[in-house]
C-alpha cells in the first residue's frame, strides 16, 4: 500500500513540477505574443471553461471511486457497465459543448473581440475551445478509469510528454499575430491526443480490457453514478465559483487588460493548491478500498499521518510564496505586475492555504459516501465570495477581490473539520496536536532564513531568489525530520535508504 502511495504521488508530483516549470518559461512568452487584452481574454474563458466543467454533474469523482471499489470486488460487469454509462453521458456533455461554442464563435465573436477590430480571429478561437471540450468529457472517463485502478504514474507519464511536446510547439511557433489561436489549437490537439491514448491502454487486457460498448449502457448504473455524484456536482459548482469568478468579476468590471495582474499572483499561489490536490489526489480511491474492508483503523492511521506530512509541505510553501513571490514576479515579468501583486499574494496565500489544514476531507468524506456537507455548505461560501467582491471591487480594487475570497474561509474550514474528525472518531484537538502544529515550526525557521538573507541581499536577481530558497528549504528540511517526522518514520527512511545504497 505504502509502495502505490508513494509511486503515484510522486507521479503527481514529477507532472506538476513539469508544468511549473513550463509555467515559469511560458508566461512571458504568453502575455508578450498575446498582449495583456488577449491574455486576459485566454484567462477569463478558461474560467468559463471551468465552470463547464461542472456539468458533468459531479461523475468525475464517483468514476473514480466506483472503479476502486468494483476493482476491490473483482466485479467485472459492474466495471465494464459504470465505464460504459458514464462515456455515453459525458459524450453528449462534450457533443452540446462544442455547439454552444461553436454558434458563439460563427454568429457572435465580436462579443469578445476588441471594439473596432475584426472578429475572424475570435470566431475561430472559440470553435477551437469547443473542440477542447467536445473530447474532454468522454476523456475524463478514461482518466479517472486510471485514477480508480490507482495507474496515475502511468496517466502522468503520457500527460508530462505531452505537455513538453506542446510547450515546444508554443515557444516555436507563437506570434502577436497567431498567439492566441495558436495556444487553443495546441491545447485541442495535445487533448485529443492524450485522452486517445488513456482510452487504448484501458481497452488493452492487461488494464481489463475496458471498452465503450453500447451492450453495456445501463440507466440503473447511470442513475447510481449521478446520485452519487450531485454532492460532489454542487460542491463544484461553488468551489469554482469561488476559484474562477475572481478573474471573471474583475475582466467584466475592470476590463480584460486588469485580469493579468491579477491572475498573474494567483496562478503562482495556484500552485500551492495544485500542490495539495496532488499530494491527496491518490487517497481518494485508496481510501475508497479500505472502507469497503472495513479497515477504519488503517483509514484512521494513514489519514493522521498523511495529513501531518501534506500540512507542513503547504505551510513551506506558503512561507515561501509571500516572502520570494513580489521580488520573483517583478524580475519574471515586470516591476508593474510585482507592485500590484503585493497585497493580493498575501491575501491569495491565505486563501489557499488555509483550507490545506485539513487537505484529505473531501478525499475522505467523498470515499466514504459522507461528502454532503460540502453540497451544503460550499455553495454558502462561493455566493459570500462572490457578494463580497462585488461589494469590495470598486472602492478596493484588486485588493478588495482577493480579501473577498479569504473571508469564507475563516468561516467554513473549521465546520468541515469537525465533521471530518467526528466521522473519524477523532477529537479536533487530538488532530490539530497530531497533524497541524508540527508544520509550523519548520515554516517558521524556512521564514527567518528567507528574511534574513532579504535583510543583507535583497532579492533583486534570480541568483539572490534561488540562494534564500534553497537555503531556508534546508532549514525547513531539518525542522520537518526533527520535529514532524517521529522516530519510527525517521528510522524507517534510514532504513529504506540504507538498503538503497546497499543494492548500489
Amino acid at each position: 500500500m505504502i509502495r502505490i502511495l508513494l509511486v503515484n504521488t510522486g507521479s503527481n508530483v514529477l507532472v506538476m513540477l513539469v508544468k511549473l516549470a513550463i509555467t515559469f518559461v511560458m508566461t512571458p512568452i504568453f502575455v508578450f505574443n498575446l498582449g495583456k487584452y488577449d491574455y486576459g481574454l485566454w484567462e477569463m474563458v478558461m474560467a468559463i471553461v471551468g465552470y463547464m466543467g461542472i456539468l458533468d454533474l459531479g461523475l468525475r469523482p464517483a468514476i473514480s471511486r466506483f472503479a476502486a471499489r468494483h476493482l476491490a470486488e473483482k466485479d467485472e460487469t459492474a466495471l465494464q457497465s459504470v465505464y460504459m454509462s458514464a462515456f455515453a453521458f459525458m459524450a453528449i456533455v462534450g457533443v452540446l459543448l462544442f455547439s454552444f461554442f461553436f454558434l458563439w464563435g460563427y454568429w457572435f465573436s465580436g462579443s469578445v473581440a476588441p471594439q473596432g477590430e475584426p472578429h475572424q480571429k475570435y470566431t475561430l478561437f472559440l470553435i477551437l475551445i469547443g473542440a477542447y471540450l467536445l473530447i474532454s468529457f468522454p476523456g475524463y472517463v478514461a482518466e479517472s478509469y486510471l485514477e480508480g485502478f490507482q495507474k496515475y504514474y502511468l496517466k502522468n507519464n503520457i500527460t508530462i510528454v505531452n505537455s513538453i511536446i506542446g510547450s515546444t510547439l508554443l515557444y516555436i511557433y507563437i506570434s502577436p499575430e497567431n498567439g492566441l489561436v495558436l495556444l487553443a489549437g495546441i491545447n485541442a490537439v495535445g487533448l485529443t491526443i492524450k485522452y486517445l491514448l488513456f482510452m487504448w491502454i484501458l481497452s488493452r487486457p492487461a488494464y481489463g480490457a475496458i471498452r465503450a460498448q453500447p451492450a453495456n449502457f445501463s440507466w440503473v448504473r447511470l442513475h447510481e453514478l449521478i446520485i452519487f455524484g450531485f454532492k460532489s456536482f454542487i460542491q463544484g459548482i461553488a468551489s469554482r465559483v469561488e476559484n474562477a469568478t475572481d478573474v471573471l468579476v474583475i475582466g467584466f468590471l475592470m476590463g480584460p487588460a486588469m485580469v493579468p495582474f491579477y491572475s498573474i499572483p494567483a496562478n503562482l499561489t495556484q500552485h500551492i493548491r495544485s500542490l495539495g490536490w496532488t499530494l491527496t489526489h491518490a487517497f481518494m480511491p485508496l481510501f475508497s478500498g479500505l472502507s469497503a474492508k472495513e479497515e477504519n483503523e488503517t483509514i484512521r492511521q494513514v489519514f493522521l499521518m498523511s495529513s501531518r506530512y501534506v500540512v507542513s509541505i503547504l505551510f513551506a510553501m506558503g512561507t515561501g510564496v509571500i516572502i520570494l513571490g513580489v521580488p520573483f514576479i517583478s524580475i519574471w515579468l515586470d516591476p508593474e505586475f510585482g507592485e500590484k501583486a503585493e497585497l493580493i499574494i498575501v491575501f491569495l496565500v491565505i486563501f489557499t492555504i488555509f483550507p490545506f489544514i485539513n487537505p484529505f476531507a473531501s478525499r475522505y468524506l467523498t470515499a466514504i459516501n459522507k461528502h454532503g456537507i460540502f453540497a451544503k455548505l460550499t455553495p454558502m461560501a462561493a455566493l459570500l465570495n462572490i457578494t463580497l467582491s462585488l461589494i469590495l471591487v470598486h472602492p478596493f480594487g484588486l485588493e478588495g477581490v482577493a480579501f473577498a475570497s479569504v473571508v469564507p474561509g475563516l468561516i467554513f474550514v473549521p465546520i468541515y473539520l469537525r465533521y471530518t474528525c467526528q466521522s473519524l472518531n477523532l477529537p479536533v484537538r487530538e488532530y490539530l496536536v497530531s497533524a497541524v502544529l508540527p508544520g509550523m515550526i519548520p515554516a517558521g525557521i524556512m521564514a527567518a532564513i528567507l528574511l534574513g538573507i532579504d535583510y543583507v541581499w535583497v532579492y533583486d536577481s534570480y541568483l539572490v531568489i534561488i540562494s534564500g530558497a534553497l537555503s531556508s528549504s534546508l532549514g525547513w528540511l531539518a525542522g520537518f525530520w526533527l520535529l514532524v517526522l517521529n522516530r519510527e518514520e525517521r528510522d524507517y527512511i534510514g532504513e529504506q535508504v540504507s538498503r538503497r545504497l546497499g543494492r548500489n
